[in-house]
């Protein structure tokens, strides 16, 4: 099924109002309040909820569900505006490793076995067409194109091979990141804050059924397209992720649980081969010294259009479209 979140006219409720979105992306129904209000709370009782929007999304999409009403994605919030965790992977060792590379440095041997991740902001999380503020020109502001996953509870110390159960939805999301900043914090040795803003989000989730075949398990099998001002930057595939979201799902949970509607993201979707472009201009750029010596590409600038978007193998949209022009923000 897929979901996403409206937004409410009570200036008191933060998280939105959940729906449940026709295939088509045409329609949508209000899920009852009694039985269930938020996305979040969706989430922390997903066995018992779930059929029931089950019902709702089959309803829907026979023509046949009571109360349906056209969908204005434009009134979409992030489908969820606040989750109690937000864990982002580095999965795409392409990624990384042209990043090092364009360095003069070698990839350690744990790159293979261990994931990088961080914890980011998971509060006063973005739609999908709010402007990207990029606050100031000299931070270096980028995007990053990347898949993320939705857990119900997980326990501590679960393993990869268990950890694929707790997967309930899919998101797509762009990474804003400040890369300037980015340098001055990975200097400190202790990780990213002031240069990892707030993320946006494509409007709507959707459960693993939805993706098909393109979904074996651990990876998703797609090609994500990022367009900059309107011109195909990227259309790198995700099969190339070399952790798996269950493997991701483990690392964040090793010593801690994570609580029903966190959120673990692929990092940035990257394949070996350059000709399938990128998902953020600094891996543009990597290459870019790696080829010639030296970065071209410029960081975003203000009136800067991005998009973001995941198609299935007929052409249709799974997500909805991150779709943000760039801003510097009062």
């Amino acid at each position: 099924m897929r979901l996403a979140t409206l937004r409410s006219n009570d200036p008191n409720n933060r998280n939105g109002e959940l729906i449940v979105v026709s295939k088509d992306h045409k329609l949508a129904v209000r899920s009852e309040p009694s039985r269930c209000r938020t996305l979040l709370e969706a989430t922390e009782r997903w066995k018992e909820v779930a059929p029931y929007l089950e019902a709702g999304y089959q309803l829907l999409n026979s023509g046949k569900a009571s109360g349906a009403f056209p969908l204005d994605l434009g009134e979409c919030l992030a489908p969820l505006p606040n989750c109690p965790g937000f864990y982002d992977g580095s999965a795409f060792l392409s990624h990384v490793y042209r990043a090092r590379k364009s360095r003069g440095d070698e990839m350690p041997a744990s790159a293979n076995t261990t994931p990088l991740m961080y914890q980011g902001i998971s509060d006063n999380l973005l739609p999908h067409d709010a402007p990207l503020d990029l606050m100031d020109p000299t931070f270096g502001g980028d995007f990053e194109g990347e898949l993320g996953v939705i857990t119900s509870d997980v326990p501590k110390g679960t393993p990869a091979s268990g950890a694929g159960k707790f997967i309930i939805l899919f998101t797509l999301f762009n990474d804003i990141t400040y890369r300037v900043l980015v340098k001055t914090e990975l200097e400190t040795k202790f990780g990213f804050l002031q240069s990892k803003p707030n993320s946006s989000f494509a409007p709507i989730v959707v459960t693993p059924d939805e993706l098909g075949p393109m979904w074996n398990g651990k990876r998703v099998h797609g090609e994500l397209f990022v367009k900059l001002n309107g011109e195909i930057f990227g259309h790198p595939d995700a099969r190339e992720m070399h952790f798996s979201f269950p493997d991701l799902v483990a690392h964040a949970c090793r010593t801690r649980p994570l609580s029903a509607g966190s959120i673990i993201g692929s990092g940035t979707i990257s394949n070996e081969d350059k000709m399938k472009g990128f998902a953020c201009l600094t891996e543009k750029r990597f290459q870019e010294i790696l080829d010639t010596g030296k970065a071209t590409t410029a960081w975003l600038k203000p009136n800067d259009h991005v998009t973001i978007e995941m198609l299935d193998a007929n052409g249709k949209t799974i997500f909805g479209s991150i779709n943000q022009v760039a801003v510097i923000g009062d």
